[in-house]
């Protein structure tokens, strides 16, 4: 089918074409009129001193078969950032109400196009706003389905509880690093993850690298008395490393970063478990990470020399991530490894005293039925993690899966969101509750990945990330540097070098642009904190 869109008075093109590719999955949009369109769809914004309205007709052979209108008022001065934005909102309002009228369903999300739609609970919260409030603002204004509303305010709760200071955490910092190393590269990934091969060409020189920038990290942090709030080895895969090259890699960590010695005593007194509850950020301002975490995401890596290296070096939280359990659908995406080895490489950690184990599991992966998803979650249920992340397939733009469609047969939309539902109350049946929730560009059925977890075992430095509370400091191959300052505001974020070779050469400059960064941002929140003092 092809679908026409006349848009009146205002050119979103990009906005337009995204929500109703939304409705339309398979159709072709269009916005040239070249001539008997199965369907059109018309857009018309009027703006005036006072209000912004939009409306949407959609006809059919020329026969209107559906229209909404929204309206909603602009305030004395808005700026014109401001109206612009208010503007697409209100075009996408009036379209996605038209398409749903005449659909007969709605987006899970409604309008929202953004990856963290959580952050419109907790500004809502901060304003004092009440849970009804919430809920009859995130229906009205963004037209998000209830049981996404009542989700996102299930894990705001849920995140409240694990970071009671998750609004004043401005003035501390987490730490990603990156290892950009995999056995091989799968189809649905575009995270740094150079072959095993590379690696051995680059891994010395690429550790060398990695810990000039450490010293530099470390050397700011102690300058400007900024305490961390939890440690991420993420990646690619950092059980790519050998045992010696992870064993220099923790010890360039605690050498360099403050907290990790009062991190490895208190460890050590058998108190393994990742700071909660009331007294998480007195223990942070004391100096104690709050967590350390290494994504050893494939199964393939996990050795017991690795494994031993974590141990002693006081890692609390790991993941095991089998994706998929399906032998078949491994194979089609590039994994590494079989069903079998996800059960042993668990139990391997398990017994190695692991208190805070993650699994991954992903839906809508290609050839995949419900049956298949169902095996998957029996398979972890018989293991029992103490944390289970689910994400939706999404088609990120350099990812085989998406460059090669024709090679994979992916689920329908209907297909996975029943994937999702039955997902949800499996997880929430079993005692996990959600933690966590972001979304992707091109997801399948418009859907989210969702961190759920037994109470206790939630994962602080994914609830510090996506909420975009603090800064997080990237190290390593691919890593982002996020700078966060007060309130939530952000100034922009700095990429290291994806590639190996170029990390290694660049790291210098990498160095130097990340110390003015890091510097400007914090000499602004320190100013910021002393004028709040003084008022």
């Amino acid at each position: 089918m092809r679908i026409f869109v006349r848009q009146i008075g205002f050119d979103y093109q990009a906005e337009v074409e995204r929500m109703t590719c939304l409705f339309f999955e398979e159709d072709i949009v269009t916005f040239e009129d070249t001539g008997s369109p199965d369907l059109e769809a018309r857009v018309q914004l009027h703006e005036d001193n006072r209000t912004i309205q939009a409306r949407a007709e959609l006809l059919e052979k020329g026969e209107l078969r559906s229209s909404a209108t929204y309206e909603q008022p602009l305030p004395l001065g808005t700026d014109h950032a401001t109206r612009r934005k208010r503007s697409k909102q209100t075009v996408l309002h009036a379209l996605h109400d038209c398409l749903a009228d005449f659909t007969g369903s709605g987006q899970p999300w409604g309008i929202l196009t953004g990856v963290r739609p959580l952050k419109l609970v907790h500004g809502m919260l901060e304003q004092g706003k009440t849970r009804a409030e919430i809920q009859d603002n995130l229906a009205k204004d963004y037209r998000i389905a209830p049981d996404r509303i009542e989700l996102l305010l299930d894990i705001s709760d849920a995140q409240l509880q694990t970071v009671p200071d998750l609004y004043q955490i401005s003035n501390q910092a987490s730490i990603y690093v990156g290892i950009p190393f995999c056995p091989t590269h799968c189809a649905y990934c575009t995270f740094p993850a150079y072959s095993m091969e590379e690696k051995y060409t680059y891994a010395f020189d690429f550790l060398k690298a990695l810990e000039k920038e450490f010293m530099a990290v470390g050397r700011f942090l102690r300058e400007y008395q900024i305490p961390v709030t939890s440690v991420y080895l993420g990646g690619g895969t950092p059980t790519s490393l050998n045992a010696p090259e992870l064993e220099f890699l923790m010890e360039v960590i605690y050498r360099e970063i403050p907290g990790g010695e009062a991190w490895a005593k208190r460890s050590s007194e058998s108190l393994a478990q990742a700071i909660v509850g009331r007294d998480a950020g007195q223990q942070a301002h004391g100096g104690i990470w709050r967590e350390f975490t290494v994504e050893a995401g494939r199964p393939d890596t996990i050795t017991p020399e690795r494994v031993e290296v974590m141990r002693r070096y006081h890692v609390n939280r790991i993941s095991v991530n089998p994706q998929t359990f399906k032998a078949q659908t491994l194979k089609t995406i590039g994994r590494g490894h079989t069903p079998d080895i996800v059960d042993r490489r668990y139990h391997l950690v398990k017994e190695a005293g692991f208190e805070n184990i993650n699994m991954d599991m992903i839906l809508g992966l290609p050839g995949e039925e419900l049956n298949d998803v169902r095996f998957t979650r029996e398979r972890i249920e018989a293991l029992m993690p103490d944390s289970v992340t689910v994400h939706t397939m999404s088609f990120k733009r350099t990812a085989v899966v998406n460059r090669e469609k024709q090679r994979f047969e992916i689920p329908h939309t209907q297909l996975v969101r029943m994937m999702m539902r039955e997902t949800d109350e499996w997880a929430r049946t079993l005692g996990y509750r959600p933690y966590y929730v972001y979304r992707q560009k091109d997801i399948l059925g418009n859907l989210e990945n969702i961190g759920y977890a037994k109470p206790g075992k939630e994962s602080v430095y994914n609830i510090c990330i996506m909420e975009e509370r603090q800064c997080i400091i990237g190290l390593g191959g691919g890593a982002s540097t996020k700078l966060i300052g007060p309130g939530g505001k952000s100034y922009g974020r700095h990429g290291n070098p994806r590639e190996p070779k170029a990390y290694i050469d660049s790291i210098d400059s990498v160095i130097e642009k990340k110390m003015y960064l890091l510097k400007n941002l914090y000499e602004s929140v320190l100013q910021a904190n002393a004028l709040s003092g003084l008022s």
